[in-house]
């Protein structure tokens, strides 16, 4: 299928103006817009507006609450929760993440519990607003069973992606992935885009591994037994808090009329908590060009830190327009 190039801002006000149709408000709107827009931008499309239309029709079916409070409850001098009762999950983790990084400045470690939530986006984006004030960040979310443990048939887990951001003086180092081989809307956007994808991705309704998007009823675990033991570990930090875990979270795509109770998990740390602000910086700017200057494999490309593909992107999303597909177009211009 073929892609649209649109600005930033015009394609965050665009989907902001979709969302406020269907009853979510201004403020929230602008969030939920700026969140998916920036991973278009990043090169995540599966991340970005290719989720309106399903998040426009949930909210049509009633299964996003559109008067959520967003309540943040200190629970300890650097412990919180925040419980998003079904609201966006964008405006959930944008909230938390804020107010966290208002307590982290005195605490030096601020750690927060995210509760009855719905999909929140690409994690980068709220890793980015910490990494913006130099502080070190990681986010867990559970999401619904989708993903078989290994050596499984049927999903048990959810994709559970792990996103950690490191500042530097010069450089910074960001890092998010899925513990499943790959996210579900890498699949949605193959769907989208008309294409087969590589049959380490996903199995069909018997657990066999498929190369069409449209028969992918699972996805497989990254890097096998590892993958589970991650996802296993994200529940840990998520569901086991509220006892939303797995095949006890509301699914995404089905029940659109039923809220979500999703879970995720951040944590913030100040460098300079440690005495060691100076240092610390040096040696993410100095990991960053060791790796950067190492030798590739022969024959190989040069090598590239973790999120530095998706900065250059975005920054050229930035310069030249974002990327996107020609159905979301079509959304947003009707």
């Amino acid at each position: 299928m073929a892609d649209s190039t649109m600005k930033y801002d015009e394609l965050v006000q665009k989907t902001s103006k979709k969302l406020t149709e269907v009853g979510l408000s201004k403020e929230e709107s602008d969030i939920v817009a700026d969140v998916l827009a920036h991973g278009d931008a990043r090169g995540i499309r599966s991340h970005g507006t290719i989720r309106l239309e399903h998040y426009l029709n949930r909210i049509k079916k009633g299964g996003i609450n559109l008067k959520s409070p967003y309540e943040f409850k200190l629970t300890s001098k650097s412990c919180a929760i925040m419980d998003v009762d079904s609201g966006m999950g964008h405006v959930g983790m944008y909230k938390a993440t804020r107010e966290a990084l208002k307590y982290v400045k005195e605490t030096g470690i601020f750690a927060l519990s995210v509760q009855n939530a719905s999909h929140c986006g690409a994690l980068s984006y709220y890793i980015e607003m910490a990494l913006k004030e130099g502080k070190i960040a990681m986010i867990f979310v559970n999401t619904d069973k989708l993903v078989v443990p290994f050596g499984g048939q049927k999903p048990y887990f959810g994709t559970n992606p792990i996103a950690c951001g490191f500042p530097g003086n010069k450089h910074r180092i960001l890092v998010d992935l899925a513990t499943s081989e790959v996210a579900l809307g890498k699949v949605l956007a193959a769907r989208e885009g008309g294409y087969d994808i590589p049959n380490t991705w996903g199995v069909d309704e018997k657990g066999v591994a498929t190369t069409d998007p449209f028969k992918v009823v699972a996805v497989t675990p990254m890097g096998g037994h590892k993958g589970t033991a991650l996802a296993t570990m994200v529940e840990g930090f998520t569901g086991f808090f509220t006892g939303a875990f797995g095949p006890h979270i509301v699914p995404m795509y089905g029940d659109l009329d039923k809220y979500r109770n999703a879970g995720g998990f951040l944590f913030l740390m100040d460098p300079d908590a440690f005495g060691s602000e100076y240092t610390y910086k040096q040696s993410t700017d100095k990991l960053y060009e060791e790796i950067k200057n190492a030798p590739p494999a022969p024959g190989g490309e040069p090598l590239v830190v973790a999120g530095e593909p998706e900065d250059i992107c975005y920054q050229n999303s930035l310069k030249n327009g974002v990327v996107i597909y020609d159905s979301v177009r079509q959304l947003l211009e009707q």
